[in-house]
């Protein structure tokens, strides 16, 4: 389809929009619709009679942790309705034995930010998204940093004062996490924000931020279940790392060449103390280590991110 540009004023180019386009999704004067720009032109999006994603799942081949990352998989591409069908009572899992199968979808719903279950039957459990938007990718993003560097500076404390007990809410810490890990997906998949690549790269991310999560997960378990208190160079690798994820972050935010150069040398530095570290403690040091590889592994990301956003002027290098 093709529209004639029409010039009005000195500065100010219009195009007109289809009858038939306007009258389907309702579009009338006054009204507001996205632009989304994309290589090779603009999305023109409007709210008014978005198609709802439903889907229809038999679950009895899966085991508890295989529902868990089918609900997080459809959640993330934008379902508004998953029904799952089973005709067992009982769900397999490794770690937790067999358990109630509503129980355990119920579960798993709670860290899907905005779903309920809407229906349930004997043989089946509708959940639906019952929220409207709840915030920009953008700041989902933020909120996200903040979370990890907060749950990385709550384990930090802990080695400090050698008290570990409240290090047993690192599950609930890592799960909700993880809710706004799969929000910000479900949003960067659903809605037209940004092109193929750069899409592709802000997923990488979220997938890396994620295993990051995973890893300080594994770190406050490892600690916990340490007979003694931590050395002082594995509270140094703890700090460097908190200090190197601290630094991407500015990085991410403010696109910076010397910054590229501070975080391998920070890296360069907790691998060096992660060969150094007791081999006693390393249960816990690797964990670090491991991190700030999975860290260094989006440094790409985040300048393709710019190359795709014409944003290389903001690449400075600092003095």
């Amino acid at each position: 389809m093709k529209r004639k540009v029409i010039k009005q004023g000195n500065n100010t180019l219009t195009i007109t929009l289809p009858k038939d386009w306007t009258e389907k999704f309702n579009v009338k004067a006054g009204d507001e619709i996205d632009l989304n720009e994309t290589e090779n032109g603009i999305i023109l999006n409007t709210e008014y009679h978005k198609k709802q994603k439903s889907i229809d799942i038999n679950i009895d081949h899966l085991e508890r942790l295989a529902l868990a990352k089918l609900l997080v998989a459809c959640f993330e591409q934008g379902y508004d309705k998953i029904t799952l069908h089973f005709s067992k009572q009982k769900i397999v899992s490794w770690s937790h034995g067999n358990e109630d199968i509503t129980d355990t979808i119920n579960f798993f719903v709670g860290r899907l930010i905005g779903f309920e279950v809407i229906s349930q039957t004997s043989k089946s459990i509708t959940i639906g998204n019952l929220s409207e938007k709840l915030t920009k990718f953008e700041d989902i993003l933020s909120r996200l940093f903040f979370l990890i560097e907060e749950y990385i500076k709550h384990l930090i404390d802990a080695i400090k004062t050698g008290e570990y007990n409240d290090l047993k809410q690192g599950e609930n810490r890592h799960d909700n996490i993880t809710k706004f890990v799969a929000l910000a997906s479900r949003i960067v998949f659903e809605e037209n924000l940004y092109n193929k690549n750069q899409a592709v790269n802000y997923f990488t991310i979220l997938n890396y931020l994620d295993k990051v999560t995973d890893f300080i997960r594994y770190a406050y378990k490892n600690t916990l279940t340490h007979k003694r208190r931590l050395s002082k160079e594995t509270l140094v690798l703890a700090q460097k790392s908190f200090d190197y994820f601290e630094l991407y972050r500015h990085f991410f935010y403010k696109p910076d060449y010397s910054l590229i150069n501070q975080l391998d040398d920070k890296r360069g530095e907790i691998k060096n103390l992660f060969l150094k570290s007791e081999n006693y403690e390393k249960s816990i040091t690797a964990q670090f280590e491991s991190m700030v590889e999975i860290m260094n592994g989006i440094i790409k990301s985040r300048i393709a991110l710019s190359l795709s956003q014409n944003e290389t002027k903001n690449f400075t290098v600092s003095n």
